[in-house]
């Protein structure tokens, strides 16, 4: 089937899932969610598609959740729907980690606060030389819907991306376990296909069990309900009326995302300049 937002391509053994906002910078909507499901539902009832490889078109990866549009914004509904919406988008996320099959992450320039966590949640990833990897929601008082870092790159290093929303660079992602790999951009898709292709040399049966007994690993230390219990704070932070929040959200309405986000980066320059 044709899809608007993603693009499907299958080759047996591998199935590659695209995001194709690339004018939006591949923001992840809910229709770009539902088609992801609907792919992925594809790939694993598809035997020949022993590996998914997930990438973006265009300028980078993704930038992440859409925020640009205000039907996406949970405002003066309270808590408790704020915390419903942020637990739609966690269990979609866990969705990828708990796909029956392999998924390797391709990825170039940004990817940032969902789509960071989205990557982590795929079983490998590959990333250029150019990418830049951060979660900066906390910087206009939003969080993670899927606390999904600190398990993958430790708590130290996740308090100081998380506390801060800085980004960084694909070296640094790969000296903290973040990403397998990094390679030059010309290189992104055949490398990410050399680790997919070798997965779909072993058994499929093996590899789905060993998937499963790795996931479970982590969910027998207590994953899902530190999922869960993320999502509960995260739910908070974005129902509180900041100041910080008031003035991104007057700004966004009054004079579009764009005017928002500079100025939310003018508040950290000066710090930053001394970095």
């Amino acid at each position: 089937m044709s899809y608007a937002t993603i693009e499907l391509a299958i080759e047996h053994p591998l199935a590659t899932i695209t995001l194709q906002r690339p004018e939006r910078l591949n923001a992840i909507s809910r229709e770009l969610m539902a088609e992801v499901t609907d792919a992925l539902a594809q790939a694993n009832a598809d035997d020949g598609v022993r590996c998914v490889i997930l990438r973006g078109a265009g300028r980078c990866f993704s930038a992440g959740f859409e925020i640009a549009d205000d039907d996406v914004w949970v405002e003066g509904e309270g808590p408790a729907a704020v915390v419903d919406d942020m637990r739609f988008y966690m269990e979609w996320e866990r969705s990828i980690f708990e796909f029956a099959k392999p998924i390797v992450a391709a990825v170039h320039s940004y990817c940032l606060a969902g789509a960071c966590e989205v990557m982590m949640l795929c079983d490998l990833a590959v990333a250029a030389d150019d990418a830049r990897f951060g979660e900066p929601e906390i910087r206009f008082s939003n969080g993670p819907p899927a606390l999904i870092m600190p398990w993958i790159i430790g708590m130290r290093a996740a308090k100081e991306l998380l506390l801060t929303g800085k980004m960084i660079d694909a070296q640094r992602a790969l000296q903290l376990g973040m990403v397998n790999e990094v390679c030059p951009r010309a290189d992104l898709d055949r490398r990410a296909r050399y680790h997919a292709l070798l997965i779909s040399k072993v058994s499929p049966l093996a590899v789905r069990l060993q998937k499963r007994a790795l996931n479970g690993i982590f969910e027998q230390q207590g994953l899902r309900h530190a999922l869960d219990w993320g999502v509960t704070m995260t739910g908070l932070i974005d129902a509180s009326e900041t100041e910080e929040m008031k003035t991104f959200s007057r700004i966004r309405r009054e004079q579009g995302l764009r005017a928002a986000l500079d100025w939310r980066d003018e508040q950290f320059r000066e710090v930053e300049d001394l970095a």
